[in-house]
C-alpha cells in the first residue's frame, strides 16, 4: 500500500503519495522534455526570451555558490584523479567509442545521422546540469565546476578539430570572435554567479544553512525550466528533423551508448579509488554532452551545409533527453542509498 503524507493546501490536508515525493523531480524532467518536444506553442514562448533563460541560469549558479561550503573548495580542486578521468572521457574515450560504434552501424543509422553522432562525440560536458545534479546528489561540486569550465573552454578549440578528423573533411576551427563570445558567456553565466553566491554566503551563512533544503527545491524548479527551454531550442531550429522508420532504433543506440558510458565511468572511478563524492561528480560530468553550447557550436560549424546541421542536431537532442533522465535516476539512487553515520561508504 502506498504511504501518503499530508500537505496543507488552503487550510485542507491533501494526501501526497510517498513515491511521488521521492520521484517528483524525475517526473518533472520527463514532463519538461515532453513540453519541449511536443508543445510547439509553449516551446516558442520558452525560446523567444533567451535573456530570461540566461538570467535563470545565472540565478541557479548563484544558489550553487550560496550552498557551496567554502572551506572545501581547495580539497575539491586537488582531486587530480577525478579531473583526469573526466577530461579523458570527454575528449578521448567518448570520441573513440562513437567513432567505432557509429562507423560500424552507419549502414543502419544512415549517413546523415552518423555525421550527427560524430558531432555529438566531440562536444564537451554540460555547462549547468552536471554541476547542479552533482550538488543535489552530494558530490564534489567544486570538482564538477572545474571540469565543466575546462572542458568547455578547451572544447571551443578542440571540438571542431576532432570533428574534422572524424569527418575527414579538413574543416577549420571557429572564428576568433566566436571563441571569445562562448568563453565570455561561460564566465558570465557560470563563474561570476558562483563567485557572487560565495561572497553572499560569507555574509549570511547561518541563514543559508537553515534554508539549504528550500534552496535545493528552488534549484530543481529552475532546472526543469532550463530543461524545457533547452529541448525547445533544439526542436525549434528550422533544420531540426525527427521521424522516419529508423528513429526508434537510433534512439535505442543513443540511449544505450549513454548508459554504457555512465557505467564505464563508474567502473573506472571505483577502480581508480575515487571516493563517493568524486564518483558522483565523474558520473555526471564525464558522460554528459552540452546542448546549450553544442547547438551554437554545431550551427557555426555546419553554417554552409544546413542539411548536415539538421542531422547533427538530432543525435544531440536525443542524447540530451537521455542524459537528463539517467541523471535523475542516478540522483535518486545515490540519495536512496546514502551512507548512514558510522557506516562505511561503499
Amino acid at each position: 500500500m502506498p504511504v501518503w503524507h499530508p500537505v496543507a493546501t488552503c487550510g485542507m490536508k491533501v494526501g501526497v503519495p510517498s513515491w511521488f515525493r521521492s520521484n517528483w523531480f524525475v517526473l518533472g524532467v520527463l514532463a519538461a522534455v515532453g513540453i519541449g518536444l511536443w508543445q510547439p506553442t509553449v516551446a516558442a514562448v520558452l525560446t523567444a526570451h533567451a535573456g530570461i533563460t540566461r538570467g535563470i541560469t545565472a540565478v541557479l549558479f548563484v544558489i550553487v555558490g550560496l550552498t557551496l561550503p567554502s572551506e572545501r573548495i581547495g580539497e575539491g580542486l586537488r582531486q587530480t584523479k577525478l579531473h583526469l578521468l573526466v577530461q579523458t572521457t570527454v575528449f578521448v574515450i567518448s570520441p573513440l567509442y562513437f567513432a567505432v560504434t557509429a562507423g560500424l552501424l552507419a549502414p543502419v543509422l544512415g549517413q546523415g545521422f552518423t555525421i550527427g553522432v560524430y558531432a555529438l562525440a566531440v562536444l564537451p560536458t554540460t555547462v549547468s546540469s552536471c554541476i547542479v545534479f552533482t550538488q543535489a546528489t552530494g558530490g564534489n561540486t567544486v570538482g564538477t565546476i572545474f571540469n565543466s569550465v575546462v572542458a568547455n573552454v578547451v572544447g571551443v578549440f578542440l571540438a571542431p578539430l576532432l570533428l574534422s578528423l572524424l569527418l575527414r573533411t579538413g574543416g577549420q576551427a571557429l572564428p576568433r570572435d566566436e571563441i571569445t563570445r562562448i568563453a565570455l558567456s561561460v564566465a558570465l553565466t557560470m563563474l561570476l554567479p558562483v563567485v557572487l553566491g560565495q561572497v553572499v554566503r560569507r555574509l549570511i551563512r547561518p541563514l543559508v544553512v537553515r534554508n539549504t533544503r528550500r534552496l535545493g527545491v528552488v534549484s530543481n524548479l529552475l532546472i526543469l525550466y532550463i530543461v524545457a527551454s533547452s529541448v525547445a531550442a533544439g526542436t525549434s531550429n528550422p533544420h531540426f528533423t525527427i521521424g522516419g522508420s529508423a528513429t526508434g532504433l537510433r534512439f535505442v543506440y543513443v540511449a544505450a551508448s549513454h548508459v554504457l558510458l555512465v557505467t564505464l565511468v563508474y567502473a573506472l572511478a571505483r577502480a581508480g579509488g575515487l571516493d563517493r563524492e568524486n564518483r558522483i561528480s565523474a558520473m555526471f560530468a564525464a558522460p554528459q554532452k552540452t546542448l546549450v553550447a553544442g547547438a551554437p557550436l554545431l550551427t557555426t560549424y555546419f553554417a554552409t551545409t544546413p542539411e548536415l546541421l539538421g542531422a547533427a542536431l538530432l543525435p544531440l537532442l536525443m542524447y540530451h533527453v537521455c542524459q537528463l533522465i539517467v541523471a535523475s535516476f542516478i540522483r535518486a539512487t545515490f540519495l536512496r542509498f546514502q551512507p548512514q553515520p558510522g557506516r562505511p561508504v561503499q
